[in-house]
């Protein structure tokens, strides 16, 4: 032993609690920093609630995920200030009744900017010693990427690519959708079946470039002579299926209008050098004869295939 140095002593029975007390708060300030450390860090957006959802406390990723400037910016914010839908908080509470955590319940919020986003949430209602939520804590992941990816994965699968119209894979739950609701409120749809004349001429002369151009113009005609609420489908190749809601005696009217329009927009802006003209069959579904509406649409065919054969004076059918 060094000279001028002394062994160390054990604490004294005295100052024994007086060290524990010292360590325990030593373990709690570093259980802190370790805290504030690792909810500063991650890369999920984390927050604390009072249960009437005031945000006293977010993370850095939090903030910037909704856009704000500060924590102290987003601080007082409440639920209500940030779900595109504010039932949203309703429907999130009641998630509550069978137990204290709600997992991965996907909503919309708003970021600062007024942009939506969509999120994750994953949320734990601590409660005190009453029984009674004293906060809540949770964590958000931003799925926008995701649900963007999933929408256009769903709208490609329920569209044709080349004209943006409804194909004919979703005209089945479309039209038990519309039957169920005609027969409800006796409501009558009209059907139109279209074709174009002399389509395949069209490709061999011009070229399936120059097929698309026409099939593109067919679409927007239709979509601007009908209405928001009726359906137009792209049905396969050059056919066209028009299916017009809650109508009254209006489906010749309409493919007049579709008539004159075509022959209006073909002649300015395809410039084929022929007339693209459309042959159109109609027919009515009614909820009263209890007919169904596969074999109104076969009837709509025949009449247009009918209008066809009236055309093939004119050149050669497709």
């Amino acid at each position: 032993m060094e000279q001028g140095s002394s062994p160390t002593q054990p604490d004294s029975p005295e100052r024994q609690p007086a060290r524990d007390v010292e360590r325990s708060h030593e373990a709690i300030d570093n259980a802190e920093i370790r805290y504030q450390t690792l909810f500063e860090s991650v890369p999920t957006g984390l927050y604390i609630t009072t249960p009437d959802g005031l945000i006293v406390d977010a993370n850095p990723t939090l903030v910037e995920m909704l856009g704000y400037p500060s924590t102290e910016s987003l601080l007082g914010k409440t639920a209500a200030d940030l779900y595109l839908d504010p039932d949203d908080r309703t429907r999130q509470q009641m998630l509550f009744a069978d137990g204290h955590v709600v997992e991965n319940y996907e909503t919309q919020l708003q970021r600062r900017d007024g942009d939506p986003i969509w999120v994750r949430d994953t949320c734990r209602a601590i409660r005190g010693e009453n029984g009674e939520v004293a906060f809540y804590a949770g964590n958000l992941q931003d799925i926008t990427a995701e649900k963007h990816v999933e929408e256009e994965l769903v709208y490609m699968a329920q569209h044709d690519p080349l004209t943006g119209l409804l194909n004919r894979y979703t005209l089945r739950s479309i039209l038990d959708s519309e039957v169920c609701r005609a027969r409800r409120y006796k409501h009558p749809i009209g059907v139109l079946m279209i074709d174009v004349n002399r389509f395949k001429e069209i490709n061999d002369r011009f070229g399936h470039a120059a097929g698309d151009r026409v099939l593109q113009t067919v679409a927007n005609v239709l979509c601007q002579t009908v209405r928001e609420s009726d359906v137009v489908v792209r049905y396969g190749g050059d056919e066209f299926l028009v299916l017009l809601i809650e109508t009254d005696g209006e489906t010749e009217i309409v493919r007049e209008r579709i008539l004159s329009e075509m022959e209006e927009q073909g002649a300015e802006g395809l410039a084929l050098g022929m007339a693209v003209t459309l042959a159109v069959g109609t027919a009515h579904w009614m909820p009263e004869t209890g007919q169904s509406i596969e074999s109104v649409l076969s009837q709509a065919d025949r009449a247009m295939y009918e209008e066809k054969r009236k055309g093939c004076a004119a050149g050669p059918s497709s």
